[in-house]
């Protein structure tokens, strides 16, 4: 049976960003992007104020920090906060709300927990400065917009998932099980699965041909510790 985690449903994306619905009027595609992304609340904060919900965000901070430079940005630029209400979203500072319930019903999916942590980190906010330069568009066009964003996300998603060691069919499954109805912000739960997979396939593709010309480089662990086998 599928599990039913609070962040999904008809009216929003399961996690991410909400990017349509904002203010009317905006005046370039940059300034309708970051209201709508960002023009309404935030995920209530929470305290880790037990040692499990400390222990599981303890344990996905590392990956954090590896994802940031699998995106080619510093650890830094992003942040993990303990929210409620939500599967996991990020804002345009780098914020990543992380859902306790999220967290804890999924306490031993820690391939789904890092899938959607690097869902996140790929929407990479600090890219979207690139709309500015372009002009108006029509809520169509943004949800269009909307789901090449996401794509992008679930891309970096697979890509990443490869690269760090972790299966992408956990990430698969837990769209499925999450999607309850199409929603225009995002492609239907199957299609972004093949995404993650095609993603995933090129990461591995990627990671095994350095392992076969440069087994030096595969070898070594840098000093941040996100190079070869170790």
């Amino acid at each position: 049976m599928a599990t039913r985690v609070p962040g999904g449903g008809v009216t929003r994306n399961p996690f991410g960003p909400s990017w349509v619905g904002g203010k009317e009027g905006a005046g370039s595609v940059g300034e309708q992007v970051q209201d709508s992304l960002f023009g309404r609340p935030k995920p209530r904060l929470l305290d880790p104020d037990d040692v499990e919900c400390a222990h599981l965000m303890a344990r996905l901070h590392p990956y954090r920090k590896r994802l940031a430079r699998l995106a080619g940005d510093e650890p830094d630029d992003y942040a993990l906060r303990l929210a409620e209400g939500t599967i996991a979203a990020i804002d345009k500072d780098g914020q990543i709300y992380v859902g306790k319930t999220f967290l804890l019903t999924f306490a031993e999916a820690l391939d789904v927990q890092v899938g959607v942590l690097a869902h996140e980190i790929g929407h990479r906010p600090r890219r979207w400065a690139e709309y500015h330069a372009q002009a108006p568009q029509s809520r169509d066009e943004l949800e269009d917009l909307c789901r090449l964003e996401e794509t992008r996300a679930d891309y970096f998603a697979g890509y990443a998932l490869a690269q760090l060691g972790r299966a992408c069919q956990p990430l698969c499954d837990f769209l499925a099980h999450i999607q309850q109805h199409p929603h225009p912000e995002y492609f239907s739960a199957e299609l972004r699965a093949r995404t993650i997979q095609e993603a995933y396939a090129s990461g591995r593709r990627n990671k095994q041909n350095v392992r076969k010309f440069f087994p030096e480089l595969a070898r070594m662990t840098s000093a941040l510790g996100d190079l070869g086998e170790g």
